[in-house]
Formats: structure tokens, C-alpha cells, sequence
């Protein structure tokens, strides 16, 4: 289904009821949230706030903010951006992702702040591109505002679809540095990927399709540290998209490589010490050690 409606899109070369048309068609199957559940992350069992926001155009979105866990305040920040067809309570709706989202608080040695886009989880609102922009905006200023963040330490971290929001987010407002993990170059460059005959189709409409996140193009005039992560068997993102970002951005800069790791559910052990690590040389910290186990709630 997502298949066909993507090449139907891209054939369509006349603005402008081709824009709408494809649109149309293609931006509800790149954005669209997963199923909400209503549970708040108490089984985490880390300490967590829920937050409330508005948007620059009335929109009031959810968040929830994690303290640091043992380790000295000030802590260093992440600003989490999620991928399509997930929303914020994906961390904590089965056992295994309370575990592992349990884990990585536990190491990272961060706030941590994930929110959900205009349309996702239970917010009101129909997502678009530049809407995700302009919600990642709002989170981070509702960072802003609290005392125990140093906006000097806070990154912007996407994975999937939120590293395009990351990085829209990195052209408009500072941050210490931009995380991507499992980035792609733009939305067009994936249905080229996903469907190569659309290669011909859609050089007759570069216009097409609007909602597009071309990341490419954004990271070439990043202005700070970079880490791209991405998974050597990754099926949803090709892992070659990941070393063309990484390519294309200038000094310094920073690659990891996941072997034998797909798309989604990347180990900690692996994914920590890659963000840990980059977070350490850009603060000009010290290799960071982990946190005081005896600090950590149960």
C-alpha cells in the first residue's frame, strides 16, 4: 500500500495538484504516530516530570523529562526527537523496552527529555514538516526554564525520521553539538532508495514531494560536533545514507558504526558509550566513568 501510493505521488509531475495529490498521499505514511499508551513511566523506575508546552501557534504537547541519575549537577542534556510511528510511551510499553530504557538512563549520565510532535501520542494537532520543527522549538525551550539545565551542555538527539527534525532543529537554534542516529539524507533520496524506478519519475518534479527533511542539504552548514551512528544492517535506512551525512558535514565529526545492527532496538552497550564518549570531547571532560551505582533509584 505505502508502496504504491509513493510512486503514484512521485508520477505525478504537474504543480500544482501534483504537490497536493502527493502530499496528500505521502505525508501521512512518513508521519504518523504509533499506538498511545496511557501508562506513565513509573515502571522505569528512574525519577521523571511530566511536561506540558505551547507552541509558537497555541499548541500545548507532552513531554517527559528525566533527571540525571549519580553523577555530579550540572549534568550534560539530551533533547530527544523520536522516529515515525513511534511516540513517547514506545520506551516503557513492554517490559523489555522498560529494561532497556531503564539501562540506558542508568549510563548515559544526562537529562533526558523525549516529547511528542503535534499529532503523536495524545497531542492535538496534524503533523507536518515544518510543524516538528517548530515543536522541537518549544521543548527546547521549556529546557530553557529549568535550573538544572546548562543550555552550554545540551545536544540535540535524533533517531529515524527525528534526525531530520534534529537537524532542521540544529539550523534555527544552538546546542553543544547534533546526535543522529540511524539519519537518512532526505525523504525524496528514500523513495529513490525504496523504489529505484521513481528515480526518473521524480527528476520530472523536483518539487516533489513537499515534506521532505533534506538533511543533506542542512548538515553541510552545521556549525558544531557531530556524532552519526548507524547500524551496518540497517533495512529501514540504507547504512550508506548515514556515511553520506557523516560526509558531507563539516569538522568535527564523529562516525560510529553498530556492526550486525538493525534499525530500532541497538544494544546499550554499544549506544552509550558512542554518545558518552562524544558528549566527553566536546565538553572537554574527561572519559567519563559510570555512574555511582549506589546513587541510582530501584
Amino acid at each position: 500500500m505505502l508502496k504504491r501510493a509513493i510512486v503514484a505521488g512521485a508520477a505525478l509531475a504537474l504543480p500544482p495538484l501534483a504537490l497536493t495529490v502527493a502530499e496528500r498521499m505521502i505525508r501521512p505514511r512518513v508521519l504518523y504516530t504509533g499506538p498511545w499508551h496511557p501508562d506513565p513511566p513509573v515502571a522505569v523506575g528512574a525519577p521523571y516530570e511530566e511536561a506540558r508546552f505551547y507552541t509558537a501557534d497555541g499548541l500545548e504537547l507532552q513531554g517527559w523529562y528525566f533527571p540525571a541519575q549519580g553523577v555530579p549537577s550540572p549534568a550534560p542534556t539530551l533533547l530527544f526527537m523520536h522516529g515515525t510511528s513511534y511516540n513517547a510511551s514506545d520506551l516503557w510499553v513492554t517490559p523489555d523496552r522498560v529494561e532497556a530504557f531503564r539501562e540506558f538512563l542508568r549510563g548515559i549520565g544526562c537529562n533526558f527529555f523525549i516529547f511528542d510532535y503535534r499529532g503523536y501520542g495524545q497531542n492535538p494537532g496534524t503533523p507536518t514538516e515544518e510543524g516538528t520543527y517548530t515543536d522541537a522549538a518549544a521543548a527546547l525551550a521549556w529546557l530553557y526554564q529549568r535550573d538544572d539545565v546548562d543550555p552550554r551542555s545540551l545536544f540535540f538527539y535524533g533517531f529515524s525520521l527525528g534526525t531530520g527534525v534534529a537537524a532542521g532543529l540544529a539550523m534555527r537554534e544552538p546546542s553543544a553539538g547534533l546526535i543522529l542516529r540511524s539519519p537518512f539524507t532526505s525523504i525524496r533520496a528514500m523513495i529513490i532508495a525504496w523504489h529505484p524506478k521513481t528515480r526518473f519519475l521524480l527528476a520530472a518534479a523536483p518539487w516533489l514531494p513537499r515534506t521532505n527533511y533534506d538533511t543533506l542539504s542542512k548538515i553541510r552548514r552545521l556549525d558544531r560536533p557531530l556524532l552519526v551512528m548507524h547500524g551496518d544492517a540497517d533495512e529501514t535506512v540504507p547504512p550508506a545514507m548515514g556515511r553520506i551525512v557523516y560526509d558531507a558535514a563539516p569538522e568535527p565529526k564523529t562516525f560510529v558504526s553498530f556492526p550486525d545492527s538493525g534499525h530500532r532496538d541497538i544494544a546499550n552497550h554499544m549506544v552509550v558509550p558512542a554518545i558518552r564518549g562524544f558528549i566527553a570531547s566536546v565538553l572537554g571532560a574527561p572519559p567519563p566513568s559510570a555512574p555511582d551505582e549506589a546513587l541510582l533509584p530501584r
